[in-house]
């Protein structure tokens, strides 16, 4: 009983804040930025009003509160890192797909170029074998269509190449895509406990809240 009168001043005094803090789970959810500030400062001032006052009642009110507070902060963060993470996977996944379509376009379009050229050269062997027509001109001929094989064959190796280089980066991006997004799934899932956490506290404080009126 003296224990309660000391304590009632205090009481009196937090009243404000308390019925501000029922006015806000009307209206706000408890994870929100006011709510859990509210909280933090509530139970700030429970456990330095506790300690002052002896009042082991008070001091665990204001621990009760500071832990749940801290613990949504938690879930917040958790949830706004998870949120964060998908949003880069999705980004890395189409930067990927553009970089790698772009390499393709680049690949085909230098190929084309290539083919355009080796087949610009034949001709002018083949123009340059009979403008020269001679005893040797057969062999002229032969060797000019050998030539042209020959480039055309680099020209086709290379475009393999820069192919099967393009594939790889596009099979990279999208193993990254899928390591960035497996990372968000554990991240909300983390989120998810720290979230449960936190109402596990709180139910477990309005019980006590509950305990302390009946007794």
């Amino acid at each position: 009983m003296i224990k309660q009168l000391i304590a009632l001043p205090y009481e009196i005094a937090r009243l404000p804040l308390v019925l501000v803090d029922r006015s806000l789970a009307d209206r706000l959810p408890e994870d929100s930025v006011p709510r859990t500030s509210l909280d933090r400062a509530l139970g700030s001032a429970d456990k330095v009003a506790g300690a002052l006052l002896r009042n082991t009642d008070i001091t665990d009110r204001g621990n009760e509160r500071a832990t749940r507070a801290a613990t949504l902060a938690t879930a917040v963060r958790l949830e706004q890192e998870a949120a964060q993470s998908r949003r880069q996977a999705r980004e890395t996944a189409v930067a990927g797909r553009q970089e790698a379509a772009r390499k393709r376009t680049a690949a085909q379009q230098r190929a084309v170029s290539g083919l355009e050229q080796a087949a610009a050269a034949e001709a002018r062997g083949k123009q340059e074998a009979r403008r020269k027509a001679s005893k040797s001109a057969a062999t002229k001929k032969a060797a000019a269509d050998k030539r042209a094989a020959t480039r055309t064959a680099a020209v086709e190796e290379r475009q393999a190449g820069v192919e099967t280089a393009a594939d790889a980066k596009k099979e990279a991006a999208r193993r990254r895509s899928k390591n960035e997004l497996d990372d968000a799934r554990r991240a909300k899932q983390a989120a998810g406990r720290a979230r449960a956490d936190a109402k596990r506290l709180g139910d477990l404080a309005e019980a006590r809240k509950k305990a302390r009126k009946q007794d």
